[in-house]
This record gives C-alpha cells, sequence and structure tokens, in this order.
C-alpha cells in the first residue's frame, strides 16, 4: 500500500514547497522533477530518484498509471497526495499529478567523457533558468559532449530550468566550474574556445568548427565577461534591422548547429 497524505499541512508536503528554493536544495541535495514528460525522461536516464508523490484525480495522460509502475519497479518511494495536497506541493500552474524528487549529482570536468573531436557548449554567469533549460534542449538535440556552466549564478537545479528542458537536462552531462579552471582544461585537452559577441570581428560562419571546440555564451545582461573577451578573439553572426543580438538561447542554437553542420558535410 501507498502512503496516503491528504493534509496541506503534513510536513512531507511543507518540505516539497521548501525545495523551490535553493537553499534548501542545496541543503538537501535533492530538487523537484514535474510532470509526466520530465519524470519519464529521468527514469529512462537513470537520473536518481528518491520518490514519486502523485494525484490520480489531476492526470492529464492515460500512460501516468504506466509511469506510476515504472517508477514503483525503479525502486520509488510511492506517495499519493489529496489534490488539495498536490496543488499544495506542485510548483506548476495546472499540474499533472506527478512530482518526484530527485537527488543532484555533481561532475566534475576530469569525469567529462570526451568524444574524439569534442564539441561542448559553455554559459558563462547566465541568470534566467529559462534560458538554461531551453540551451540544455539545444545541447541535447545537438548531441554535445557537456554543457558546461562557469561562473554560475543561477542554480541548474531550479524548477524551472528542469521545465524549459523539456527532459533535456536528464541527457545531458553538465558540470559547474569557474572560469580559471576552464581554461586550464581547454588547455589540457587543446579544445579551442569559440566566444560569441555582438562586437566580435569574425563571422561564425569563419570559424572552424570541425576541430575540438567550445561554443561560449556569456549572459543576458552583460555577454562575456573580460576574462574570456581580453584573451581569446570572438565571433558574431551578421545582423540586420534594428536588432543588435539574439536571445541567448537563439544563439546557443544557431553556434552549435553550425558546429553540427560542420562536422557533417566534412570530408
Amino acid at each position: 500500500m501507498f502512503e496516503t497524505i491528504s493534509s496541506v499541512q503534513n510536513p512531507r508536503v511543507k518540505n516539497l514547497v521548501r525545495l523551490r528554493e535553493g537553499s534548501h536544495r542545496r541543503r538537501q541535495g535533492k530538487f523537484l522533477i514535474e510532470g509526466y514528460r520530465e519524470i519519464k525522461r529521468a527514469l529512462a536516464t537513470r537520473w536518481p530518484m528518491e520518490t514519486l508523490f502523485f494525484s490520480e484525480d489531476l492526470f492529464k495522460e492515460a500512460e501516468s498509471f504506466q509511469l506510476i509502475e515504472a517508477a514503483e519497479d525503479a525502486g520509488l518511494e510511492m506517495v499519493k497526495l489529496s489534490p488539495e495536497a498536490f496543488a499544495k506541493s506542485a510548483y506548476r500552474q495546472g499540474p499533472d499529478g506527478l512530482l518526484a524528487t530527485g537527488l543532484q549529482k555533481e561532475t566534475t570536468l576530469k569525469e567529462l567523457k570526451l568524444s574524439k573531436v569534442p564539441l561542448l557548449l559553455a554559459l558563462e554567469a547566465l541568470e534566467k533558468p529559462g534560458n538554461i533549460g531551453a540551451v540544455f534542449r539545444t545541447a541535447s538535440a545537438a548531441g554535445v559532449d557537456a554543457l558546461i556552466l562557469t561562473n554560475p549564478v543561477t542554480d541548474p537545479y531550479n524548477p524551472n530550468v528542469i521545465r524549459a528542458s523539456q527532459g533535456a537536462f536528464f541527457d545531458v552531462p553538465f558540470c559547474q566550474v569557474e572560469n580559471a579552471d576552464l581554461m586550464v582544461f581547454l588547455e589540457e585537452h587543446e579544445i579551442r574556445p569559440v566566444l560569441t559577441s555582438p562586437d566580435g570581428e569574425n563571422l561564425l560562419w569563419d570559424e572552424d568548427l570541425k576541430s575540438p571546440s567550445m561554443i561560449l555564451l556569456g549572459s543576458e545582461e552583460k555577454g562575456l565577461s573580460p576574462d574570456w573577451l581580453e584573451t581569446y578573439p570572438a565571433c558574431r553572426i551578421p545582423m540586420k534591422g534594428v536588432t543588435d543580438s539574439l536571445n541567448v538561447a537563439a544563439m546557443a542554437a544557431i553556434a552549435t548547429f553550425e558546429a553540427v553542420r560542420q562536422r557533417q558535410t566534412q570530408p
């Protein structure tokens, strides 16, 4: 029999609410995974999870019942919530009755498994969780070796990162590092950083992305820091009209798939 919780004042419900905050996520080493698609992807990639909270009255997919069985088979603790308790626990509007707690796992630069010709995607000091999540989707679609968050200011386990990634978060190796450590890593592995900036001298299309490369994008407001811009040249895409820059997630997609294009067309 599953544990059943009806009260919105239950300590476990209150803790789910606390996990929306970064300080509680870091202290407990846990994070929230909400929604059928996201939990299904986490199960498929065998991401470590602890508990699945569900409310059958809120299910929107017939397959949600199968997901419960899959979660139970995977060894997750199963807890049934009343619709009221689930609504209190969920952070999304119009929840679908599925919410899991995942365990954070940290990967270091040394633990990254690089291909013969690595393609990395890196974000420096991005602030908006939605942008980080969207870049996870790009990283997964392009098949990059890893996504690197350098000088991070936003918790990658933020629920809105998970949501915006549409489950790609669980498919892409990632790590959090400082600029200095990343620069040493790139030099040791002979990986060339490809900086993107509206003020870049070179065009992205003229860059050789067939060799080991790391595409690097800066924060939404300030762009890349002097750490990078004073050390390496930057490139840009040609812009017309009154717009002088693109959303960082859009730029990440353009630059990453330019690398994919070049690598598919090389002799």
